[in-house]
């Protein structure tokens, strides 16, 4: 194990990964999202990352930015469905003035009224910023339609009327009910001195938000169709997928790579030489597998001009059952591993990608697992294995297909 765990006296949990260099990662991994949203403040969880950088009872908005700022640091935050992460960059010899900026905005943010006027206003503005762009759009209306208006469905951003009725009370309770000590972990990445923190060794993390919605039964409810929206595009923007595995299936890596073979980053991936590079009828095609605690999520996202839309999907079609009927051979199952590891190696150098890998693996595994070990679970993988999730989560008679045209 790489790396430290301890507890503080609040109950909090402290992961530490040692590294040197000159520059020092810390930030908070908050087990709460869009699913822990009430149907009438959808966006609410999004506002609240917004409004913790706008005040606390210690600091006002300028005073804030301007704190890490002056020293060249980074600070920033990002929202998900099941999660939201706060966390600063800095050089190490600012260590004390970033994690005690870190606990004061997380722990005492106030939602003051004047600044959450404005903020809604900015998040509004956002929104109507993002239902402009249908190739994103498109991901969001696609896992309301299959999670059948289910908080995690929902738009991160919310709507211009749930973020309207949004109130500071309404953002202090939120924190209260969601920014606690066992709901939260606290992460470094880098050198750091930790000998004034009242630490406590500790074996494990448990981390678990219950205040979302349960989906259990997503599959049994799934009904195949087909539904087509009129948009105002020059581009048919075109989304097939269904349910697809949790985090915690033992079938998730599995499923991984065979969403890499066949629409991931690379451009030998199957999608993009048959649409693409074959037939010319995309510029982008790509698959996607998004698992959460319950559930998941797999899809095919791909645009192109209309004329070209009916044969695209024929061909997407064609390459799935291609999956689903024939095993791949030794030589392209191991040429398909090498390329997954080769893409997990390449992106372990990102430093910050691997901070944010290490909040977000405890908070949603409680452990962080070395490359050896995930490296272990993908060479064990075979081709019949493959073979039978194609069979269960890549079959294109049984997936929803939504088309803005």
């Amino acid at each position: 194990m790489d790396y430290q765990l301890y507890t503080l006296p609040s109950g909090l949990h402290v992961v530490y990964k040692p590294h040197a260099g000159e520059v020092t990662y810390a930030g908070f991994a908050i087990g709460v999202g869009t699913r822990h949203e009430s149907s009438r403040h959808h966006g609410l969880a999004h506002l609240t990352e917004h409004m913790l950088f706008k005040g606390t009872s210690l600091r006002n908005s300028l005073q804030i930015i301007r704190r890490m700022e002056e020293v060249g640091a980074e600070l920033n935050a990002f929202t998900e469905k099941e999660s939201t992460y706060v966390y600063c960059i800095f050089p190490k010899a600012h260590f004390n003035r970033a994690t005690n900026l870190l606990f004061d905005i997380v722990q005492h943010s106030r939602f003051p009224e004047e600044e959450l006027t404005k903020e809604k206003t900015v998040v509004i503005d956002e929104i109507d910023s993002y239902r402009d762009n249908p190739s994103e759009l498109i991901f969001d209306e696609f896992e309301n339609i299959l999670f059948r208006h289910h908080p995690l469905g929902h738009n991160i951003l919310g709507t211009e009327a749930s973020v309207s009725r949004i109130t500071g009370q309404i953002g202090r309770n939120f924190l209260r009910r969601h920014y606690r000590p066992d709901n939260m972990i606290f992460f470094l990445a880098g050198e750091a001195d930790l000998s004034d923190w009242p630490l406590n060794p500790a074996e494990k993390v448990s981390i678990r938000n219950t205040d979302g919605t349960p989906l259990h039964t997503l599959r049994e409810g799934f009904l195949p169709r087909t539904i087509r929206r009129h948009k105002d595009t020059y581009q048919h923007h075109i989304l097939m997928g269904g349910p697809a595995y949790s985090l915690h299936d033992d079938r998730r890596i599995p499923l991984s790579l065979l969403n890499n073979i066949l629409g991931g980053p690379g451009m030998n991936s199957r999608l993009n030489l048959s649409l693409r590079e074959e037939h010319g009828y995309v510029y982008n095609v790509e698959s996607n597998y998004t698992p959460y605690s319950d559930t998941g999520v797999f899809n095919i996202y791909l645009g192109c001009a209309p004329r070209y839309a009916e044969a695209a999907m024929e061909l997407v079609r064609k390459e799935l059952r291609y999956l689903i009927e024939h095993p791949l051979s030794p030589i392209e199952l191991e040429s398909a591993k090498r390329q997954f590891k080769g893409q997990l190696i390449v992106s372990a150098d990102n430093k910050e990608s691997t901070f944010l890998s290490l909040g977000k693996s405890m908070l949603l595994y409680g452990k962080y697992d070395p490359l050896s070990d995930i490296f272990h679970r993908i060479d064990a993988i075979t081709s019949d294995r493959l073979r039978e999730i194609a069979a269960e989560v890549l079959n294109p008679d049984s997936m929803l297909t939504l088309i803005y045209c």
